[in-house]
């Protein structure tokens, strides 16, 4: 394993560790960095939408946090879909420590869902907060 593969483990270990509304609170920041508004629900459980975002283009989006171990299936996602279309979202985005499963990504094509994996979810921390550092003065 890589240096870098060895660091991103630890990253993702982390993560799964940060207490609940911390990881939560962390997912809502990197929306908010990006432009949009951001609030954290509070709330918990399993099919729990944890982040409400008012994105730019004035849509509503919802956000799922799941700090896992396991791979996220595709009941999780289908179960995330209706609460999307319950909360009139336009899209929506389920964001795990974890790994999803093939059937769970393949559910999800051509629906406004974004999944993003422990890999995907801090590569895309790394972009997000060094674009914000470099509109600092």
């Amino acid at each position: 394993m890589s240096q870098s593969e060895q660091d991103a483990v630890r990253e993702i270990s982390r993560l799964i560790e940060m207490p609940r509304g911390e990881f939560d609170e962390l997912v809502a920041n990197l929306y908010c960095a990006l432009g949009h508004r951001a609030v954290r629900t509070n709330a918990t459980g399993e099919h729990a939408i944890n982040v409400i975002v008012q994105a730019l283009n004035g849509q509503k989006w919802i956000v799922q946090c799941k700090q896992w171990r396991g791979a996220v299936g595709e009941s999780v996602v289908r179960e995330f879909y209706a609460a999307m279309q319950r909360e009139q979202a336009a899209q929506g985005a389920i964001i795990t420590t974890a790994k999803f499963t093939p059937k769970a990504r393949e559910w999800a094509k051509g629906k406004p869902i974004h999944l993003y994996n422990g890999a995907e979810f801090l590569q895309a921390m790394k972009r997000i907060t060094s674009r914000a550092a470099h509109r600092l003065p």
